[in-house]
């Protein structure tokens, strides 16, 4: 595995850069192993943008004093650290501003701190989501799911032929009289 040699000598955004130079996504082990070292630590704050504003939700007489709304934006052409293909779904999966900026928002609280912790695990939900690649199936896995397959297509044949035959029974096979 290459993510075992580097991993010793590279940071995450280090070995991410370099990694991100190879336009294919990482295999399932190197995924999981990114996956596993990210957090929203690991998100660089110079890279992202906090503006606060007026929220509409809970706090009651408060709503209209404090700007408790986040809005978190993060330029996706700028974030190298996140690997080529995760950024191309991102860019494509969710809403993008005008600008290319990756948008998340929250006002679920009455605290501006803890909406702006829950934006950074939005993002960070986000990126883990689009970082994940789907494992690839082990033989033995592809043969099973061929034999049911195939159980299933006679299953499906049969009851086709019964409720042929019920139908060609209920037909007028002549004149009775």
């Amino acid at each position: 595995m290459i993510l075992w040699t580097f991993s010793k000598k590279l940071t995450l955004s280090q070995w991410t850069r370099w990694y991100s130079t190879v336009s294919k996504p990482f295999t399932y082990n190197e995924a999981e192993q990114w996956i596993a070292r990210f957090s929203k630590d690991s998100i660089p704050k110079d890279q992202v943008t906090v503006a606060y504003s007026r929220s509409s939700g809970p706090g009651g007489q408060n709503v209209n004093k404090g700007n408790t709304k986040v809005d978190l934006r993060l330029q996706l052409d700028n974030a190298h650290w996140i690997p080529a293909y995760a950024r191309e779904k991102l860019k494509t999966s969710h809403r993008l501003n005008k600008v290319g900026e990756l948008v998340i928002t929250s006002d679920r609280t009455r605290s501006q701190g803890k909406n702006v912790q829950d934006c950074y695990e939005k993002l960070t939900g986000m990126i883990k989501q689009a970082v994940m690649v789907q494992r690839e199936a082990d033989p033995e896995s592809l043969a099973r799911l061929e034999k049911r397959r195939q159980y299933e297509d006679g299953k499906r044949k049969e009851l086709k032929q019964r409720h042929s035959n019920k139908k060609s029974a209920r037909r007028s096979k002549g004149n009775d009289y």
